[in-house]
C-alpha cells in the first residue's frame, strides 16, 4: 500500500531516539547528512519496521521478506542482474511501492561492501555480507537541519501507532537525556589525548615496508596512485556500538554519520565524503576527496594551513587525478557534455581535519539508471587508485585481507533512481566484540612513509580516542 500523505512528529525527536525506539522492530538504520553551508544533501533519515532484507554473498543475492507484502524477487531473477547494484534496482523496484508524495524517502538503506564485485573466490570479511540493506514500511525524515521531522509510512493504522510511539520517545530522550549516556566528564581530556598504538596495530616500521613496496609500483609505472590502507582493532562490547555512535555524533559531527544496527554487526560511521548523489530529475553529484590535514584550534592557523593545502602540487595532484578519474566514471553513463568540475580542489574544515574535495556533476543520459551509474564508478576512486583496475590488483596483494564494507558506499536508494551514498571511511565495523577501523591515504611518488603514516593515524584519531575513553570508562 503506497504512503498517501507524512505524519508530523515532535520537534524534539533526534534520530537516536527514533533508532532507541525502533531496535526491538528489527534491523534500523540511520542516515545523518549534514555537509558545508550551501551544499547539497542536509536532509536526515532513520528506517526501521522492515518490510525485506536484501543482502549479497559472493555474486548472489538473496531478498528475504520479513513481514507484508506478496512481490519480491526471487533469488534467481537476482542472479541473473547484470550487476550487484542492478540486482538492488531489481529489488527496490519489486518491494518499494512507488510513493503518492514523489519526495517520501522509500527504497533500500545499506552497504554495498568493497568486495561487492569481486571474485567470489577471494577472501570476505565475516560475518558481514558483500552487501547488506533494509527495505523498510517506516522512513523517519528531517528535511533540513532544524526542521521537524515527518513519518513516512506504508499505511495508516500502522502510521497512528508509530506516531504514539515515537511521541513517546521523543518524550522520554528529554527527560532521560538518551543522548547524554557517555562520560562528558572525560571529553576535554580525550580530545588532547594521543591514541595509543595497539600491539596488533600496523605500526610505522611495518608500514613503511608495505610503502616501499607500493612505491616500487608507482616507479614501476603499474599505477600513479595508490590508496593503501589497514585496520586497527579495538575491544568494543557487541551492545555498545550503539553508545559509540552517539560519542562521535556529540564529540565528532561529520557530513555523513550513519548507524546500522542489525543482530550480526553494526556499522557506526562517521564519514565526510560523498561518493554519488542523484536526484529525481538524473542529476549527479559526486565528491571524491584527497589531501588531509590536521585542523588547528586557532583560526588564523587554520587558514593558513587550508591555503598550504592548496598551493600544494603534491595534494593538488592527488586530489586531482581522483577527480578526473570520477569524471571518466561519470563520462560512460552521463550526458555527453554535462560532466564538469564545478568546484575543483576545494578545501573543507570537518570536526578536525581540513579535507580537500572537488565537485564533479553531470546528468545520467537518456535509459542510464543509477544502477548503471554504480557500476561504472565503484568502487570508489578515492580509495582505490588510479588507473582503477590495476590499482585494485596491486591493493589486494599489498593489504593481504579483505576490506569488507570500509571502502564501500552506505546510503540510500529510492524506487525513482534518486540515491545518496557516503564512501565507508572513518567508521567503526563492530562485531563480535572488537570494533574495527581501517585507515589509509593516497600514495603518489612524491608521498613519504612518515607523512603518510601520521596522515592515517590522525583520520583513525576521533575513532580510537572514543573507543579507548569508553573502555577506561566500562564497568
Amino acid at each position: 500500500m503506497a504512503p498517501s500523505r507524512s505524519h508530523p512528529l515532535p520537534a524534539t525527536l533526534t534520530p537516536p531516539a527514533v533508532v532507541a525506539a525502533w531496535r526491538r522492530r528489527g534491523p534500523v538504520v540511520a542516515l545523518e547528512t549534514g555537509l558545508p553551508s550551501g551544499a547539497h544533501g542536509e536532509q536526515s533519515l532513520v528506517a526501521g519496521v522492515p518490510r525485506a532484507l536484501f543482502e549479497l554473498a559472493r555474486g548472489r543475492a538473496r531478498v528475504t521478506r520479513t513481514r507484508g507484502g506478496e512481490r519480491w524477487p526471487t533469488e534467481r531473477e537476482l542472479a541473473g542482474a547484470p550487476s550487484p547494484f542492478h540486482a538492488l534496482e531489481t529489488c527496490v523496484a519489486a518491494l518499494a511501492d512507488p510513493p503518492a508524495d514523489p519526495a517520501a524517502p522509500f527504497g533500500a538503506f545499506g552497504w554495498f561492501g568493497y568486495e561487492c564485485v569481486a571474485p567470489p573466490e577471494l577472501a570476505r570479511l565475516d560475518p558481514f555480507p558483500d552487501g547488506w540493506f533494509l527495505l523498510g514500511d517506516a522512513v523517519v525524515q528531517w528535511e533540513r537541519r532544524g526542521a521537524a521531522p515527518k513519518l513516512w509510512c506504508s499505511d495508516e493504522a500502522l502510521a497512528r501507532e508509530l506516531v504514539a510511539e515515537l511521541t513517546a520517545a521523543a518524550e522520554l530522550a528529554a527527560t532521560s537525556r538518551t543522548e547524554a549516556r557517555t562520560d562528558a566528564r572525560t571529553l576535554e581530556h580525550d580530545d588532547a589525548r594521543e591514541p595509543a598504538v595497539a600491539p596488533t596495530d600496523l605500526a610505522r616500521p611495518a608500514y613503511a615496508d608495505r610503502f616501499a613496496q607500493a612505491r616500487a609500483a608507482l616507479a614501476a609505472g603499474e599505477s600513479y596512485q595508490l590508496c593503501f590502507t589497514y585496520p586497527l582493532e579495538r575491544p568494543l562490547p557487541s551492545r555498545a556500538a550503539f553508545d559509540l555512535w552517539l560519542r562521535l555524533r556529540r564529540d565528532n559531527p561529520a557530513p555523513f554519520s550513519a548507524y546500522v544496527e542489525e543482530p550480526r554487526f553494526a556499522l557506526v560511521s562517521c564519514s565526510p565524503e560523498r561518493f554519488l548523489r542523484v536526484d529525481r530529475a538524473g542529476r549527479v553529484e559526486a565528491r571524491p576527496m584527497k589531501g588531509t590535514a590536521t585542523k588547528p584550534a586557532d583560526p588564523a592557523a587554520r587558514a593558513a594551513v587550508a591555503r598550504e593545502m592548496g598551493g600544494s602540487e603534491k595534494t593538488l595532484a592527488e586530489n586531482l587525478m581522483i577527480a578526473d578519474l570520477l569524471r571518466n566514471d561519470l563520462g560512460r553513463v552521463c550526458r555527453l557534455g554535462s560532466v564538469r568540475a564545478s568546484q575543483p580542489a576545494l578545501v573543507e574544515e570537518h570536526a578536525t581535519l581540513l579535507q580537500m574535495v572537488s565537485v564533479i556533476e553531470g546528468t545520467l543520459d537518456a535509459g542510464r539508471t543509477t544502477a548503471d551509474l554504480l557500476r561504472s564508478a565503484f568502487p570508489p576512486g578515492s580509495m582505490t587508485g588510479a588507473p582503477k583496475e590495476r590499482s585494485v590488483e596491486l591493493l589486494r596483494a599489498l593489504e593481504r585481507g579483505p576490506r569488507g564494507p570500509y571502502s564501500g558506499i552506505l546510503g540510500w536508494q529510492g524506487p525513482g533512481g534518486a540515491c545518496d551514498w557516503s564512501v565507508v571511511i572513518r567508521t567503526a565495523l563492530c562485531a563480535g566484540g572488537v570494533a574495527r577501523v581501517n585507515v589509509g591515504g593516497g600514495l603518489v611518488w612524491d608521498s613519504r612513509a612518515d607523512d603518510e603514516w601520521d596522515e592515517s593515524r590522525a583520520k583513525a584519531a576521533p575513532l580510537l580516542r572514543a573507543l579507548e575513553a569508553m573502555a577506561r570508562s566500562a564497568p
